[in-house]
């Protein structure tokens, strides 16, 4: 797709006010979450293995259950009058989650945002075994799902991503512009790539609204 500016989203702990994908294993999965994710973040797991090691071991039948848990999860004000700026605009909102796609349409769904996202990214799950089978059409050696690649399916001038932890870095390293939260800030602090930091959607569509004002 071409477009002047693309803004590229996280989900999990972006738009979402936690990591509903952590909470989601944490419930379904409380053994292996608690094993794999401090390792997830200290880097010293692959995020494909990590996601193979967590969603691997839980039951294919308490899927639907686990998309009932999600779709419940708050997101961060501002997200509805952001996606509105960025539609006015004809920007395209591109979510890029490290997580599944069926979690990041049942929030979005929810919340009654679904016609303003432009494209969704993420993981997928086979459920016909006895176990869940998680796969990526977009995945690499060292992630499940590299959201470089999904990035580059878009020409744009100025590329801008909006994360908050360790699935995002790769993303950040490929962005123009990053808005940063929690952790994302400290790993994008060790590869010395400049960010923006944010607290709410509302912060992000002030400052676009005002620099996009400025340059043209």
């Amino acid at each position: 797709m071409n477009s002047s500016r693309v803004v590229f989203c996280d989900f999990d702990g972006t738009i979402t006010t936690k990591d509903t994908f952590a909470s989601m294993l944490e419930k379904f999965a409380p053994e292996a979450f608690a094993q794999i994710l401090p390792a997830v973040f200290r880097r010293e797991i692959t995020l494909k293995a990590a996601t193979d090691k967590t969603l691997g071991t839980i039951y294919a039948q308490n899927y639907p259950a686990m998309i009932e848990f999600i779709a419940q999860h708050p997101v961060r004000p501002g997200l509805k009058e952001f996606i509105e700026f960025l539609n006015n605009a004809t920007i395209p909102f591109v979510v890029i989650s490290g997580g599944l796609t069926g979690m990041v349409q049942a929030v979005l769904e929810h919340q009654q945002l679904m016609a303003g996202v432009t494209a969704i990214y993420a993981g997928e799950v086979e459920t016909t075994g006895d176990f869940l089978q998680p796969y990526s059409t977009i995945s690499n050696d060292t992630e499940f799902v590299a959201k470089e690649i999904a990035m580059a399916q878009y020409s744009a001038a100025e590329k801008i991503a909006i994360g908050d932890s360790v699935t995002d870095i790769n993303m950040s390293l490929a962005a123009d512009l990053v808005f940063a939260r929690d952790r994302l800030k400290q790993y994008l602090d060790e590869e010395n790539k400049p960010y923006v930091q944010w607290h709410d959607f509302f912060e992000i569509r002030d400052y676009l609204a005002a620099s996009w004002q400025v340059n043209e």
